[in-house]
């Protein structure tokens, strides 16, 4: 349970105030189809989840628990430095060449490569070594972060403190950092 549970609930997290939940905000908001741009992060969430949590899983053999554990520990420092890296919104400026779910995959699913969300799927799964699990909470996870802001639109960025969240959030991801490097080198 606690490798779909973890990773979901760290993924919710990391998603609020993300540069991921602001673009798909302003997708829904261009598009006027916010059930169309969810479907389609929903997917590319899937998609970005199962790859990098099948790598950690490919992985995990390789490496003992402690080096597990710090590999997750990384991923919770990137998952810091990116709620307290600046950033401005992305631009929205995309075509429909094969309609609107395509055009928001394909630009959800480039955004979110490389994103934190990755690198925790990735710890989570070198951790657990279930990367399916993993793979369903983290999408799961982006899928429930993202949802307030597709369907709230411009109302949920003049009401939601994003800059106080992200940074709230950062804090806990580098306590956890913290303590999982700590817990890995055995200082605790």
């Amino acid at each position: 349970m606690d490798s779909f549970f973890l990773p979901l609930v760290t993924a919710t997290l990391a998603e609020w105030g993300d540069k991921t939940q602001i673009f798909a905000m302003l997708l829904a908001m261009r598009f006027g189809k916010p059930m169309t741009v969810l479907a389609a992060v929903a997917c590319a969430a899937a998609l970005n989840a199962g790859i990098s949590a099948f790598a950690g899983s490919l992985i995990a053999p390789m490496i003992d628990h402690r080096a597990s554990q710090l590999f997750l520990a990384l991923g919770f420092l990137f998952a810091a430095a990116g709620a307290f890296w600046p950033f401005k919104d992305p631009k929205t400026d995309i075509a429909r060449p094969a309609g609107i779910f395509i055009a928001c995959f394909l630009a959800f699913a480039v955004l979110e490569f490389g994103d934190k969300t990755q690198f925790l799927a990735a710890g989570y799964a070198t951790l657990f070594g279930t990367w399916v699990f993993v793979a369903v909470g983290v999408a799961i996870g982006v899928v429930i972060g993202c949802a307030p802001a597709i369907m709230m639109g411009e109302t949920f960025r003049d009401t939601v403190p994003l800059k106080l969240v992200r940074r709230a959030i950062g804090a806990v991801w580098l306590l956890v950092a913290s303590i999982l490097a700590i817990n890995a080198f055995l200082l605790i």
